[in-house]
C-alpha cells in the first residue's frame, strides 16, 4: 500500500522513504465511514482477528465447488520497532463468506506473514541509504491477489501472489529488496503451510536479498523464478518486451479462465526522471506453468499517465485488479493525485474489449468509465476488489488518519459491476 506519507522518492536508488509523522495525511481531515458512489450508504467491513491498525487491499474469488467466496487482504499491525504514527507491519490473511459477501469471517490463518527482525549490515545500491548493523527490519507482505485456477493440477489450483519487500530504518527498499511472491495449494486454507517462492523480480534487485540467514534474514532464498523485466521472449507481432526493461513491479491482480491466467500489475518505470508509472497486462496460457518464463506473454500497457490525466485529471493509476461480470472483463484502477503526496482517489472501472487484448473501451481515445467509487473526501482511498454477484458491490480500501486505532479500513461501496 502506498500512502500519502510516501512523500520522498529517490529515483536513482529506487527508494521510497515513508514518514507519516513528517508528511501527514496531505489531504485534510477525512469523514469516517463515508464512501460516495451509488447514493446508498456504504458499510464498513470489520473482521475479527485482523491487525490492530485495520485492514486494506482486498482480493476476492469464489470456490466453484462449495460456492464459498474467499478474500485475501492486508492485515495491518503495530510494529515492534515503530509507533503507529511512524510505520507499521503488514501480513496477508484470509477471510470467507458463505452468503455472497453479505457477511465475512476471518479464516484464522496468516498465509503470508510479516517478519520483524534486527538485520544488517547489508549491501545495497550505491545511491540507497545503507542498511547498517542492528537495523530495525520488517519484511512486509501486502497487496495480494487470490486465484482459483481451473486449469491447474489439483495440488496447485489455489494460488496466492503478493508483494514482499524490506522496510528498514524508515526506508522501504521497493527495488533493492522486493519481489512478487507465490504460494500454491489444493485449498485456500492449505496456503498457510504451502512453501512460498519468489515468482517475479524487477529492476534494481540486490543479490544479497536472497540470504535467509544473518545478516539479511530474507523470508525467501534464491532468485526469482522470472526476472519479469528481462526474461520474457518477444512474441512476433506482440507488445514490445523492451517496455519492461526498467520496471519495478508491485500491486498484482489475477484473473483466470479455462484457457489462461491473466496478470495486471503496476510498473514504476525508472528510465526517466521523474519515473513513469504504467499498468501492464500479461497472459499465461493453459496449462499455465506459472513459474516458467516460457509460459508468459506480455500483452502490453493497459493504462498510462496520459490516460489518467485525460480520464480523471490525476497523475497516474495504481492498484490494478481484474474482475468479470455479465460476461465482460473489467479492469479496476485507482487514480493517484501527486499534488497531495501520492494520494489514492477512489476506483474507476473500465471494460476490456477482449480479455486477450490490452485494449480498453475508449471514446475519442479516452478510457470509458463504466463505474466508479469515491471514498471520503481528503482520505487516501482506492485499491478496490470486485467479483460477479458480490453483495455490497466493490470493496474499497480507505486510510483515515484521524480514525484510531483502526486507520486502515475496507468498505462495501454498494456500487456494483455493470
Amino acid at each position: 500500500m502506498r500512502l500519502p506519507g510516501s512523500c520522498i522518492i529517490t529515483l536513482l536508488s529506487f527508494v521510497v522513504i515513508i514518514g507519516l509523522t513528517a508528511c501527514g495525511n496531505s489531504g485534510g481531515d477525512s469523514t469516517s465511514d463515508t464512501v460516495q458512489g451509488s447514493g446508498t450508504s456504504p458499510e464498513r467491513l470489520v473482521l475479527g482477528g485482523a491487525g490492530d491498525l485495520g485492514i486494506f487491499d482486498p482480493a476476492v474469488t469464489r470456490d466453484p465447488v462449495s460456492g464459498r467466496l474467499w478474500m485475501s487482504y492486508s492485515s495491518v499491525n503495530s510494529s515492534l520497532f515503530y509507533p503507529p504514527s511512524q510505520y507499521w507491519a503488514v501480513s496477508i490473511r484470509l477471510a470467507f463468506s458463505d452468503d455472497n459477501g453479505v457477511s465475512w469471517q476471518d479464516a484464522g490463518v496468516e498465509v503470508a506473514p510479516k517478519i520483524e527482525t534486527r538485520l544488517g549490515p547489508m549491501a545495497s545500491g550505491a545511491a540507497t541509504p545503507p542498511i547498517n548493523a542492528n537495523s530495525r527490519g520488517i519484511w512486509q507482505s501486502e497487496t495480494s491477489a487470490l486465484l482459483y485456477d481451473p486449469g491447474a493440477p489439483a495440488a496447485e489450483r489455489w494460488k496466492l501472489i503478493w508483494f514482499q519487500y524490506l522496510h528498514a530504518e524508515l526506508t522501504s527498499y521497493f527495488a533493492d529488496h522486493s519481489w512478487i511472491a507465490l504460494k500454491m495449494a489444493p485449498t485456500p486454507l492449505a496456503l498457510e503451510s504451502a512453501i512460498p517462492v519468489k515468482l517475479f523480480g524487477g529492476v534494481g534487485l540486490q543479490a544479497d536479498g536472497s540470504n535467509t540467514m544473518t545478516p539479511v534474514f530474507s523470508p525467501l532464498g534464491g532468485t526469482p523464478a522470472i526476472q519479469l523485466n528481462s526474461d520474457l521472449n518477444q512474441v512476433p507481432g506482440g507488445a514490445s518486451v523492451a517496455e519492461l526493461n526498467l520496471c519495478i513491479f508491485t500491486e498484482p491482480g489475477l484473473h483466470a479462465t479455462s484457457s489462461a491466467i491473466y496478470l495486471s500489475i503496476y510498473c514504476a518505470d525508472v528510465s526517466s526522471a521523474p519515473l513513469t508509472e504504467y499498468l501492464l497486462y500479461f497472459r499465461c496460457n493453459s496449462p499455465c506453468v506459472i513459474t516458467s518464463k516460457a509460459s508468459w506473454e506480455y500483452l502490453g500497457r493497459l493504462l498510462a499517465p496520459a490516460d489518467a490525466q485525460a480520464a480523471t485529471g490525476s497523475h497516474h493509476y495504481q492498484a490494478p485488479a481484474l474482475a468479470t461480470g455479465n460476461g465482460k472483463t473489467y479492469l479496476l484502477a485507482t487514480p493517484v493525485d501527486t499534488t497531495v503526496g501520492d494520494r489514492y482517489n477512489g476506483c474507476r472501472v473500465y471494460e476490456l474489449v477482449d480479455v486477450d487484448s490490452n485494449q480498453l473501451r475508449r471514446a475519442s481515445g479516452v478510457p470509458v468509465e463504466v463505474a466508479r467509487v469515491d471514498g471520503a473526501a481528503g482520505s487516501h482511498n482506492g485499491a478496490c476488489a470486485a467479483f460477479s454477484g458480490l453483495q455490497g458491490g466493490l470493496l474499497l480500501s480507505q486510510f483515515e488518519s484521524t480514525a484510531t486505532p483502526e486507520t486502515f479500513r475496507i468498505f462495501k461501496s454498494q456500487v456494483s459491476l455493470p
